[in-house]
């Protein structure tokens, strides 16, 4: 739980703010940060993958805090910039970025765009010439080889990411060079999300680091930046471990003296999302009915899947929990099994699968679901049955900052004409 979000101070914003509500501890935010950073690879840079949680206030606090950005669209680098990211510390990354995106990349001055192919490439290029300009890029590479226990596996397996090692030959180089408005600077490799094992971080870590130097002794190329991805787990479910961070310190320190003469010259790269957010958010949602189906109890609360999808593991074959605790007015001190539903006119809209709750738990207490703070509301199909967008609070320490304010229901017509 987070360090400052206690139960009482949820009550109190949900009092004050309604419900649903997102609540996102700035100090449990910092503690990760500087967790993270004391267990890197010493020297390198960390980036803030804003598709996590791409507030404009949650990315001000990385910025004050010395990390770099990472964006995935046109929108999330506007809001870097808006957060005050220099261009110099922003990265982009996508198998889909259009010309446009491109062109505003560009303009902006960002440090390194993240290529996928040649045909990217040529397509920076060609923009970079319209402006009079040279771009640095990187090639962002699918491996041929993946070791992890990674939720999600980004490469090593067939993927609408990167150029595949396998196609890294002297045509590829030389092709590259043909380009007079670009000019290549490294790597990117991303293994894999939710990455728990530390022995999994170190070996993909390595190998991104070996294949990066690999490729420019053979290609004759500097390797100026290296960027090895991230995957930071947090714990979720009770039957996972939460990543050993001192085990990766101890693995990363090991590495950096066998690798440390190889980059001397090369500025080394992680990012993190999930790992920076998640635990330092949870999702607030009030009970509006309790009642019994068939033999089983439901909760039916004000917030579901449309605003919180990872919860309702919607999109996935197996689900499972997150955790979460309800905050009720009388306690029976007896658990009974629970299924906590949203306000949603489908089936799926299940946030709490048969869960272990207190049998008092009633109309108008809070179901509190933790490990929120990452791929929560930003992540969900908001516009599904059209409630208005929950509060969105940073709470510091005794004070709070509303990031979001709640919308309204006449905010569902932006944008829209009749007939």
């Amino acid at each position: 739980m987070a360090k400052f979000i206690d139960d009482n101070r949820i009550k109190q914003l949900a009092d004050d703010h309604g419900t649903p509500l997102y609540i996102y501890d700035k100090g449990r935010m910092l503690d990760d940060l500087n967790a993270l950073k004391d267990a890197l690879y010493p020297g390198a840079s960390l980036y803030y993958a804003m598709k996590a949680n791409p507030l404009l206030g949650i990315c001000e606090v990385f910025r004050q805090n010395g990390t770099g950005v990472e964006v995935a669209s046109a929108g999330e680098l506007c809001v870097a910039l808006k957060a005050g990211f220099a261009p110099k510390n922003i990265i982009f990354t996508s198998p889909g970025k259009t010309e446009e995106e491109i062109r505003y990349a560009i303009e902006n001055g960002i440090k390194i765009i993240n290529i996928d192919s040649i045909r990217e490439a040529s397509i920076v290029d060609k923009l970079a010439k319209e402006t009079d300009s040279v771009v640095d890029v990187a090639i962002r590479i699918n491996p041929s080889s993946c070791r992890s226990n990674a939720k999600i596996k980004m490469t090593g397996i067939p993927s609408q990411f990167g150029v595949e090692e396998e196609d890294l030959n002297e045509r590829f180089f030389e092709s590259l060079k043909t380009f007079d408005n670009i000019s290549f600077k490294g790597i990117q490799i991303y293994m894999g999300t939710q990455m728990l094992d530390p022995e999994d971080i170190i070996w993909n870590t390595t190998y991104a680091m070996e294949l990066g130097i690999r490729l420019s002794k053979k290609y004759g190329f500097k390797l100026k930046y290296l960027n090895c991805g991230g995957g930071f787990g947090v714990r979720y479910f009770k039957n996972e471990q939460p990543l050993d961070m001192r085990a990766l310190a101890d693995g990363m320190r090991e590495l950096h003296e066998r690798m440390k003469d190889e980059l001397e010259d090369t500025e080394v790269i992680f990012e993190s999302g999930r790992f920076l957010m998640a635990p330092a958010g949870v999702m607030v949602t009030k009970v509006l009915y309790r009642k019994e189906s068939k033999g089983q109890r439901f909760l039916i609360c004000d917030g579901g899947s449309n605003i919180h999808s990872s919860s309702a593991f919607l999109g996935r074959f197996v689900r499972n929990n997150f955790p979460l605790h309800a905050i009720a007015k009388n306690r029976s001190g007896e658990d009974t099994e629970t299924t906590i539903c949203g306000p949603l006119c489908t089936s799926l809209d299940v946030v709490g699968q048969k869960v272990a709750l207190d049998a008092g738990v009633k109309e108008d207490d809070l179901i509190v679901i933790e490990q929120s703070g990452a791929y929560g509301y930003t992540y969900s199909p908001g516009k599904f049955l059209s409630h208005e967008t929950p509060a969105e609070i940073l709470a510091d320490e005794d004070s709070y900052h509303i990031l979001r304010q709640r919308g309204s229901v006449s905010d569902l017509l932006y944008g829209q004409q009749g007939l």
